[in-house]
């Protein structure tokens, strides 16, 4: 709900702010939460290094942890970010792509995503919400006046400003679109972003924050040709603040992990596509080197961002019942392989992310490493935040796929008694993309059609950290790494009769996980074994199995498909599983969302203006006046 602001500037009123929460908060107060949600960032890349982001580790990773098998499940950003904010897989909320017809932001509404989904429950719950930055990619000039329900202020980039780092725009509310012509996009949404916290502490209610910068996300410019009816897109490096120009220019592409997968010259491990990329030439493998530095260096600005959000927790006393969380839409590879630069891959680099969580109950790790092996998901991080905001018991109403973070395993003793304990954490879980690859940068490679994919994965900590995958093409190429010795996965033993056992068990999995619903996907041993007598990867490894899993038919897919179709996607467990999975009825919860609830909350609490706000000027009305769906239904390109 939009409110006219009563004019306090974000550069003041600390004095206020922690009078106001002394005077609000109760003794036992529920949670804040604040999110930074990057864009495209690597996990395994060292982006989130100390050197190129102190705040990070000050504010977040050393009185905090980081887990460090965090994943995303479909490595492509609006499709991400869904299954973030609903707590389920791609092939459940059948929102697969960044645009239209099987994504984008007309189906997302359309599927009624914005009607239940995170900041919609924590609103139940009395919790604030606010937003700035990125949203989707097609939220736009065109469409800016639907805005996504569930959030009391909501200060969203829209294209075709979204990628521009100089002159982003944004829409408030559903508010006509300012521009902010010569200011950088991540200088913008920091302020933003401080006004907003501030006017969240003020209105003393709980709150959630997702805070989400471009960066290091590709440049993007549009443009439309009216004659002939078509659009261009035209895609760059990352763009750093000016004053950040010069930064790490000794950086070089590392081999994090001792994977040793850039540049790889044997692929012929690999899918048949793949094989078929050149191998970059020197020319290349130097502007690869100086993409990765501007990623690092864009990232300077989100790690200055970071620490002036925080700084204003720390200011007003909030910071110690607040939950910082820092992590990224999905991963992104630099010269791994034979490819250039992007997403959308089943190799680790596009699916790990960095994911640091600090807050009640967890304990500091005072380190610079990660403390936690937990496995986590992005479907994982709704269940997290509504049982931390004291809604476990509601998650069973939800039709989650997901279950709260392994953030037990660092509990400083005071983490809540509620909070899950599970036996066995899970291990298994399956990631999923539809559609086509094409390098970002590396423009003359030409774009791969075919790539739509599943994949499974275990990560057991029984069995001294065994850890496979298996990888499932839509031409039905498949690829098996054993990660505990192959990190870069730079040998496929797919077909490798020594570890028949292992892919017997991986292509029981997928069967299930690529077609799970609900408790299937937190628990698929359940189906494969009904008797209950295998709960791990380490029991179901036993040879006495063998024939269970031998029977089962692999998953498979009838062609390459750019889109999810039931019927194309094969797999024997699928009526079972959707027969067990009816929906759940509508909850009580829901029914008693109150007015107050759904209000701005804090009713005459001050409103922060943002300073940049003087450097607004509207949008050109050619530019508010065109049709960018028609931009997009006229595509020839990709947007992620």
């Amino acid at each position: 709900m939009a409110r006219k602001p009563s004019t306090l500037s974000a550069g003041g009123g600390l004095l206020l702010l922690a009078l106001t929460l002394k005077l609000s908060l109760a003794a036992a107060a529920p949670p804040n939460f604040v999110v930074f949600f990057t864009d495209d960032q690597d996990a395994l890349q060292n982006s989130t290094h100390p050197r190129y982001m102190p705040n990070l580790h000050k504010w977040i990773r050393e009185p905090g942890i980081e887990l460090s098998n965090y994943f995303v499940t479909t490595p492509v950003c609006c499709p991400s970010r869904t299954n973030l904010w609903r707590g389920q897989f791609a092939h459940n909320t059948n929102f697969t792509d960044v645009l239209g017809p099987h994504g984008g932001y007309a189906k997302w509404k359309r599927l009624g995503i914005d009607k239940s989904y995170l900041p919609v429950w924590l609103q139940e719950l009395g919790y604030n919400t606010y937003y700035v930055g990125k949203f989707l990619v097609d939220y736009s000039v065109s469409n800016y006046k639907d805005v996504p329900a569930g959030w009391t202020d909501i200060d969203a980039l829209i294209t075709p400003y979204m990628f521009d780092y100089n002159n982003p725009g944004f829409s408030r509310n559903g508010a006509e679109p300012n521009i902010y012509p010569g200011q950088y996009s991540n200088d913008v949404v920091a302020d933003k972003a401080v006004a907003q916290v501030k006017s969240a502490i003020a209105a003393g209610k709980p709150f959630f924050h997702q805070i989400s910068p471009i960066a290091p996300h590709t440049s993007t410019q549009f443009a439309y040709n009216q004659e002939t009816n078509s659009t261009s897109v035209f895609f760059y490096p990352p763009i750093p603040a000016p004053r950040h120009w010069e930064l790490f220019s000794d950086a070089t592409l590392p081999e994090a992990n001792n994977r040793k997968n850039i540049f790889e010259a044997d692929i012929s491990d690999k899918p048949a596509w793949i094989r078929a990329l050149p191998l970059a030439q020197q020319n290349n493998r130097t502007y690869l080197e100086e993409v990765y530095r501007l990623r690092l260096r864009s990232l300077a600005s989100v790690d200055e961002l970071l620490g002036r959000v925080v700084q204003v927790l720390n200011d007003t006393g909030v910071l110690d019942n607040t939950y910082l969380i820092y992590s990224a839409d999905n991963g992104y590879h630099v010269g791994i392989h034979r490819f250039g630069a992007g997403k959308t891959t089943a190799y680790d680099e596009d699916l790990r992310v960095p994911f640091l969580i600090r807050g009640p109950g967890i304990k500091a790790s005072k380190s610079t490493q990660p403390a936690n092996s937990k496995v986590g998901l992005h479907v994982d991080f709704a269940p997290t935040i509504l049982t931390l905001a004291g809604a476990g018991g509601q998650l069973g109403e939800k039709a989650l796929d997901g279950t709260p973070l392994g953030i037990y395993a660092s509990d400083d003793g005071s983490l809540p008694q509620s909070y899950p304990r599970p036996k066995y954490h899970r291990n298994q879980f399956q990631g999923e993309f539809w559609g086509s690859w094409w390098d970002e940068v590396l423009h003359h490679i030409p774009r791969y059609d075919n790539n739509t994919w599943k994949t499974v994965r275990v990560l057991d900590e029984e069995t001294n950290g065994q850890a496979w995958k298996l990888v499932a093409h839509c031409t039905n190429e498949r690829e098996l790494y054993d990660l505990r010795a192959d990190p870069g996965e730079l040998k496929s033993q797919y077909g490798n009769p020594r570890l028949a056992a292992v892919q017997s068990r991986l292509e029981g999995l997928l069967a299930v996980l690529a077609v799970c619903k609900g408790e299937s996907c937190r628990n698929p041993w359940k189906v494969l074994h009904p008797d209950g007598k295998v709960s791990t990867w380490r029991e179901a490894i036993k040879s006495k199995y063998d024939d269970v899993y031998n029977k089962i038919p692999p998953f498979k897919f009838q062609r390459c498909l750019a889109h999810q179709v039931y019927e194309n996607e094969v797999s024997i467990f699928r009526d079972q599983i959707a027969a067990a999975n009816t929906p759940p009825p509508a909850s009580r919860h829901q029914a008693r969302r109150s007015a107050q609830q759904q209000a701005s909350g804090g009713e005459g609490a001050a409103v922060f203006r943002a300073p940049v706000e003087d450097h607004a000027v509207p949008v050109p009305p050619e530019v508010l006046n065109a049709d960018v769906i028609k931009w997009f239904a006229n595509k020839n390109y990709d947007l992620a």
